[in-house]
């Protein structure tokens, strides 16, 4: 199994700073003619490409949404998460899932980890025996939307319209 390569890794091979080699890549005039063309032929010949997340990150954006529902195994979120993957991918948005299975420290640590993967937005079917606010709250302090689907409401206008609400939240 192959390593993904990195600007480290170029930065090894060649015995320079990974800030210099992470310069020349996106072409900034402090670096020379000469150590750019270099970095770059390391790079092609390592089959380097950017690290997404890193470049994404960089200017704010990751481009992905959260979503927690209790149990796909339930046609009806099924075929809601397939709803929000559609529209997800119409908007050039990736789509993170997690299943609470009901369980709110699940719930919890889902709604944690979404943040810590800087999820743009979260759209949630809280567990029916959620009454801790503070994880939505974590996520207001940073400027994370996030859209309750309303459990009692099993009609698809319904999570469309709330679809529809946190893509314009973003």
């Amino acid at each position: 199994m192959e390593k993904i390569i990195t600007i480290k890794d170029i930065a090894k091979r060649l015995n320079i700073n990974p800030s210099t080699v992470s310069r020349a890549l996106r072409g900034h005039p402090s670096i020379g003619l000469v150590t750019t063309m270099r970095i770059n032929k390391v790079a092609k010949e390592l089959n380097y490409h950017p690290n997404q997340n890193a470049v994404l990150l960089k200017h704010g954006k990751t481009f992905t949404i959260g979503v927690v529902l209790p149990d796909i195994a339930e046609a009806f979120y099924c075929s809601i998460l397939r709803e929000i993957e559609r529209y997800a991918y119409n908007m050039n948005y990736n789509v993170i899932f997690g299943q609470s299975f009901e369980k709110p420290e699940q719930e919890k640590q889902i709604l944690e980890n979404m943040k810590n993967l800087r999820v743009e937005g979260i759209l949630i079917a809280v567990t029916q025996s959620t009454f801790d606010q503070e994880p939505f709250e974590q996520l207001r302090k940073y400027n994370i939307p996030v859209v309750i689907l309303d459990k009692k409401t099993r009609l698809h206008e319904h999570y469309s319209q709330a679809i529809e609400r946190l893509f314009l939240m973003l």
